[in-house]
């Protein structure tokens, strides 16, 4: 195999190295963009019962209503509170 082969072979392998890196990387990302959303979520409906238990109002904590709140952050509160009150 001549020099310009290799040279050829090592600097394709290099961009598909790249080309792997840069599409794992992105849905990596975006997992750890969710897992902060429902974390966010989770912690402001903590807060939320801590208020609302003064009133004997709990919403409960699960990935669904975690993941709800911390997508739409108040304005998901609201419209679980809501619908909270409308069931109840």
């Amino acid at each position: 195999m001549s020099v310009e082969w290799i040279i050829g072979l090592v600097i394709v392998g290099i961009m598909l190295l790249i080309a792997a890196s840069k599409s794992v990387a992105r849905p990596v990302r975006w997992i750890g963009f969710a897992a902060m959303q429902v974390v966010i979520g989770a912690i402001l409906l903590f807060f939320a019962n801590l208020i609302g238990e003064m009133a004997n109002f709990h919403i409960p904590i699960n990935p669904i209503t975690a993941m709800l709140v911390g997508f739409l952050r108040l304005p998901g509160l609201a419209a679980l509170i809501v619908i909270k009150l409308w069931i109840m």
